[in-house]
């Protein structure tokens, strides 16, 4: 018997079962979320920049995961009008992001966007949490029905100044931790003891009352691994699609030559090459990944990552063509060569862990994937930001020649 824990392609009896008009229409904040972020990264870049991108990214994706789930677990039986208002409440955190971006690292003293913010994914959070039927426990991540982390960014509504981020912060931190050390199974487990125990002691013999000696029963729910691969498939299709956006925005006002054109046409190439490695040859958006080899959960942490890589990625392709031929700044060369190696490094991550990589392929794709970037975002100080994309390209290109020669690992 197969682990309903663990992304499984579907089985050839099984009806497959795609997303619905409601949810691609749903998976559309996706677009305006990665607009509004690249706002973080796109003033003065620097450790506070990217903690604030990573802070605001993982609050809006636990919100989008949450209303994911549910559709997945709900199937035919899904509100339309939940998701709708879902849509609602993470179209209200996206719409205070540039004043959140504007108060931190502009420190322009004004809080209410960051309050809006809090208040917007606490009530997006809660209204999703309880999207679930009255005894069902999701087995794959029971996180999205749990409100323990949602504690601080309560209170951090009634707190001025930096205490408002370290509450987030908290509060995300508690919720990273839950992904981690809970267990599904364990939580239907004790919810059962604990109906049973209740019932048992609540249980009194009355003349004018029927007892049957029924106990409540919780039931332990698990995603459609069909869907929930392609689910998150589209996520990350979205994201690159808003990074050409980003891009082709960028490259409309700037100044038109043969350098633009050679930046245009590698941060396309560069773009669609990730495409290929994450969906084409890889599975549920995740590059070398093979379906029914890890858990749903670590599925989605890893999407966690790549996407929000995948999204850093499109803001320093936008800055090189806003650059011209000029080298990159140290913080963005960093910026491209680091999350470039960091997709890289995932990539190598997802292949062992499901089994599609040998130790040979593991140390080229080590050596070509993470070792390139770092070393260029290391020496490549006088060099322009379109040669530096182009390289970037080029690493991409080999890993999809490569990835079309060999032959999958089977096992």
């Amino acid at each position: 018997m197969s682990d309903p824990n663990i992304v499984d392609e579907p089985e050839d009896t099984r009806i497959e079962r795609h997303a619905s008009w409601a949810e691609l229409f749903f998976d559309l904040v996706v677009v305006a979320g990665v607009a509004a972020l690249a706002h973080v990264l796109g003033s003065e870049l620097d450790l506070a920049a990217l903690g604030l991108y990573a802070l605001l990214f993982l609050a809006f994706w636990l919100s989008w995961t949450t209303f994911m789930l549910y559709g997945n677990v709900a199937a035919g039986k899904t509100r339309v009008v939940r998701l709708m208002i879902g849509m609602f409440g993470l179209g209200m955190m996206i719409a205070s992001v540039p004043g959140v971006a504007h108060s931190v690292l502009g420190h322009e003293g004004d809080t209410r966007p960051l309050t809006v913010f809090a208040i917007a994914y606490i009530a997006t959070r809660v209204y999703g949490s309880q999207s679930w039927r009255k005894g069902e426990v999701l087995l794959d991540f029971p996180v999205a029905q749990v409100s323990t982390g949602l504690l601080p960014w309560a209170a951090s509504i009634w707190v001025d100044g930096q205490w408002k981020l370290v509450l987030w912060a908290a509060g995300i931190g508690i919720d990273l931790l839950l992904v981690l050390v809970v267990s599904g199974a364990k939580i239907l487990e004790q919810l059962q003891s604990r109906f049973t125990a209740r019932a048992t002691t609540r249980r009194r013999p009355r003349p004018d009352v029927h007892h049957n000696g029924a106990v409540p029963v919780i039931h332990g729910v698990s995603v459609d691994p069909a869907h929930f691969s392609e689910r998150l498939g589209l996520f990350v299709i979205i994201v690159l699609g808003e990074s050409v956006v980003q891009v082709i925005g960028a490259a409309a006002e700037a100044h038109y030559d043969l350098g633009l054109l050679a930046t245009g046409v590698a941060s396309f190439v560069l773009l669609a090459g990730m495409f290929g490695l994450s969906v084409v040859f890889g599975y549920a958006g995740l590059p070398h990944l093979r379906g029914g080899r890890i858990p749903a959960r670590a599925a989605l942490g890893l999407h966690c990552l790549i996407t929000g890589v995948i999204a850093t990625v499109a803001v320093s392709l936008s800055s090189v063509v806003e650059h011209g031929s000029d080298p990159l700044p140290g913080p963005g060369r960093w910026l491209l060569c680091g999350a470039l190696a960091a997709y890289f490094a995932l990539g190598v991550v997802t292949g062992v862990a499901s089994r599609s990589s040998d130790l040979q392929r593991t140390v080229s794709r080590i050596i070509t994937g993470v070792a390139v970037p770092l070393l260029l975002g290391l020496l490549a100080t006088n060099v322009s930001g379109r040669t530096l994309v182009v390289c970037m390209a080029l690493v991409v290109v080999a890993h999809l020649w490569f990835e079309r020669r060999l032959a999958p690992i089977r096992g």
